[in-house]
């Protein structure tokens, strides 16, 4: 018999009783709340936070995975909004080498998504993939992540079919024979000729990044990355999330309804939140503005993490994942780090992250250091 705790609105001061599928269930309805931080508290020591559990995870070889631009550029305009931006500026290979050191040993990253859309020249892109591989240890997984269609009015193609073909030719010699992933943050894309020609070259290894909670994982795909941002987001305060309407809940669906799919999911940890200042509970301000979104609230992750790992079903969880780019392009937003101390800036400087976003991107470091040695994010 299992212990679920479900956490209600304040309404009455009782405590109900029932049984469910044979689950004993206990309702909590607390009026003052200072009770309800009080439980909260009480549950975070515990680790007793309204899910189910599900055992068996092999903690030490899980996904701990980042995506970020594999050319580490401040403005990657270029192949994402529309083709009529400048070229990114190439890294250097000593920034490059620093990127790689941070992200798998101090950030305790085992795969990395490297995202590329033609924002630099292919030639000059080749190179850079190559460092990357020549960098990171090989026990390391180097994804290379390719964005087929831009975010303009037209859905533009980011690359003509010869041009895929010698990306897919350079990345299964060069970075990785049998993996290749497909970054999209919009839903059910037409991704076109594109993704037919990288399905008969990966017929096996192909990943969609980005997965939103209502899609569903169909060939050519065989896992996921799935955004989990207004799961995580919705709550201003830990217990604001945990309670009934808010993200906890919907995080919970969201890992249910993939626990009916036959494959496996790396779940996205989020640094970057929404601005909480414009609701009372932090609900959805209705606008996403690097100006303005806020770092995730602490401990947040820990719970969702927690929460993922106990309500997924074993062979349909491969770990967890999160998304730089955004905590790029928020960071070198003047109103918080600037684009001299932005993410990517520290990245190849080879410096540790310390600004406005640093508390859940540690937070998220410190699970993922966690799983390597084999811990829950819960303990």
């Amino acid at each position: 018999m299992q212990f679920v705790a479900v956490f209600g609105l304040c309404i009455t001061s009782h405590i109900s009783y029932e049984t469910v599928h044979d689950q004993v269930t206990v309702r909590l309805y607390m009026p003052i709340p200072y009770l309800r931080l009080l439980l909260l508290v009480i549950l975070l020591a515990t680790g007793r936070t309204g899910w189910s559990t599900e055992t068996g995870h092999d903690l030490g070889n899980m996904e701990r995975s980042f995506w970020l631009h594999a050319s580490l550029c401040a403005k990657t305009q270029k192949g994402y909004w529309g083709p009529g931006f400048p070229p990114s500026l190439t890294p250097s290979e000593q920034e490059v080498r620093n990127a790689a050191r941070l992200l798998t040993d101090t950030y305790a990253a085992n795969r990395l998504y490297l995202v590329y859309h033609h924002e630099v020249p292919l030639a000059d892109n080749q190179q850079v993939f190559r460092w990357w591989r020549q960098h990171c240890p090989a026990k390391v997984t180097l994804i290379p992540t390719l964005v087929l269609r831009m975010y303009d009015k037209e859905q533009t193609p980011v690359f003509t079919l010869d041009e895929l073909r010698q990306l897919v030719e350079f990345f299964q010699r060069s970075v990785n024979s049998e993996q290749l992933a497909v970054y999209d943050v919009y839903p059910n894309r037409d991704q076109g000729e594109a993704l037919k020609l990288l399905a008969a070259r990966y017929p096996k290894g192909l990943i969609r990044v980005g997965i939103q909670p209502d899609e569903k994982i169909e060939a050519p795909f065989v896992s996921a990355v799935q955004d989990t941002w207004s799961g995580f987001c919705h709550g201003k305060t830990n217990a604001d999330w945990l309670d009934r309407g808010f993200g906890a809940e919907a995080l919970r669906q969201w890992i249910e309804d993939r626990n009916r799919q036959p494959h496996l999911v790396a779940w996205d940890l989020i640094v970057v939140a929404w601005d909480y200042a414009a609701t009372e509970r932090g609900d959805y301000p209705g606008y996403d503005d690097a100006a303005k979104n806020m770092p995730l609230p602490a401990g947040r992750n820990r719970l969702a993490a927690d929460g993922i790992l106990r309500t997924a079903r074993v062979g349909c969880v491969a770990g967890f994942s999160s998304d730089l780019l955004i905590l790029q392009a928020n960071s070198a937003n003047p109103a918080h780090d600037g684009s001299r101390d932005s993410f990517y800036e520290t990245l190849k400087r080879g410096e540790a992250y310390t600004g406005y976003y640093a508390v859940p991107f540690q937070e998220i470091v410190t699970i993922y250091s966690g799983l390597m040695d084999g811990k829950s994010p819960g303990t």
